[in-house]
C-alpha cells in the first residue's frame, strides 16, 4: 500500500510529502511514550502519551476516525476525527471533524469545527500568544474566583453571627 493510499481521506494533507516525512501508526497499533515528530504524523491506532511537533511550522498531526490519543498535542496543525483525553495545543489550524471527541481545552489560532464534534474543555484562541502562558492566566485566574467565593462565603458567615446575636 502506497503512503498516499493511506493519507487519501484527508483533503487538506499535501499528498507530494515525501514518504520520508510521513509517520503512521496503524489500526492495531499501540505507542506508549511520548512522541517528538517533523512533518505529517497519521494516527490510526492508539498512543498513550504527549505528541510534541519539531520546530517545524508545517508539521501537522492527522488523528483518525479510529484513532486515540491518551495525552497532549502540540502542532501548528492538526486535524481530529478520532478521540483526544488530553489539551491540543496548536500555533496554527485546528480542524475537529463530527466524529471527533476531545476531553480537554484547545488552543487555537483558526479553528474549524464541524457540526456534531464534542468538545469537553474550554476552547481558547491564541491571538499570537503561546498556549502555555494561556494555560497558567487561566489558572491565575481560577484561583482568583476561588480566593473570592472562599472571601464571600467568610463575610457570609460573619453576618449570620451578627443577626444571631
Amino acid at each position: 500500500m502506497k503512503i498516499g493510499e493511506i493519507l487519501s481521506g484527508n483533503k487538506s494533507m499535501d499528498m507530494n510529502a515525501s514518504p520520508a516525512k510521513t509517520t503512521a501508526i496503524g489500526n492495531n497499533s499501540t505507542f506508549t511514550g511520548n512522541i517528538t515528530f517533523t512533518g505529517i504524523l497519521k494516527i490510526s491506532g492508539t498512543v498513550k502519551g504527549n505528541i510534541e511537533s519539531n520546530e517545524d511550522a508545517d508539521a501537522q498531526i492527522v488523528l483518525d476516525q479510529n484513532g486515540l490519543v491518551e495525552g497532549d498535542i502540540t502542532a501548528p496543525n492538526v486535524l481530529i476525527r478520532g478521540e483526544v483525553n488530553g489539551n491540543v495545543h496548536s500555533s496554527s489550524q485546528v480542524e475537529i471533524d463530527a466524529s471527533a471527541l476531545v476531553t480537554g481545552n484547545v488552543y487555537y489560532d483558526v479553528l474549524e469545527m464541524h457540526g456534531g464534534s464534542t468538545v469537553n474543555g474550554s476552547l481558547i484562541r491564541n491571538m499570537g500568544k503561546t498556549a502555555g502562558l494561556l494555560e497558567k492566566k487561566a489558572t491565575k485566574s481560577n484561583n482568583k474566583e476561588e480566593d473570592t467565593a472562599n472571601s464571600a462565603s467568610f463575610l457570609q458567615s460573619i453576618d449570620k453571627n451578627d443577626k444571631t446575636k
